[in-house]
C-alpha cells in the first residue's frame, strides 16, 4: 500500500474526472483501497472552496455545496484527511522562508507523514517527489 499527499487542485480535479492519468491512476487505486491518499485539513479545505465558489473546474461547469464536496472527497471518496500536529508546524516553520504559507502546510504533511509523493501539478513543489502527467 503506497501512500500519497493530494493538494487542492488535485482533490478538485478528481471531483469532475479531469486529472492526467498518472494522479487518475493514483486516485483509482485509492478508490479500490489499494492505495492511501491523505491531505492536509488546509488542501481539503482548499478544494471545497474550489468546486463550491468558483464554478468552474478544469473548464467544466460545477454547482455544488460544501458538504458535497466533504461527502464526495472524504465520506464517500478516497481522502483520509490528516490534520496538522506539532511536528507538522516545526517542519512548516522550516520552510515559511521558502513557501507561501498552503505550500509549505502541504510540504510539511507530506514530509512529517513520510508519502511517496504529492498528487500536484503545482511547480513550487519542485524539490518534492510529485505525481501529475
Amino acid at each position: 500500500m503506497t501512500r500519497y499527499t493530494a493538494d487542492g487542485v488535485a482533490m478538485a480535479r478528481y471531483l469532475v474526472d479531469q486529472l492526467p492519468p498518472a494522479a487518475d491512476e493514483i486516485f483509482a487505486r485509492a478508490e479500490q483501497g489499494i492505495d492511501v491518499i491523505e491531505a492536509p485539513t488546509v488542501a481539503v479545505s482548499e478544494a471545497i472552496w474550489t468546486a463550491a465558489k468558483k464554478g468552474k473546474i478544469a473548464g467544466v461547469e460545477v454547482e455544488t455545496t460544501p458538504n458535497a464536496v466533504l461527502r464526495g472527497l472524504v465520506n464517500d471518496g478516497p481522502i483520509q484527511v490528516s490534520p496538522a500536529n506539532e511536528q507538522d508546524l516545526a517542519v512548516y516553520g522550516s520552510l515559511i522562508d521558502h513557501h507561501s504559507l498552503h505550500d509549505a502546510l502541504i510540504i510539511a504533511n507530506h514530509r512529517v507523514r513520510g508519502t511517496e509523493a504529492i498528487l500536484t501539478k503545482d511547480k513550487e513543489f519542485g524539490n518534492e517527489a510529485t505525481v501529475w502527467r
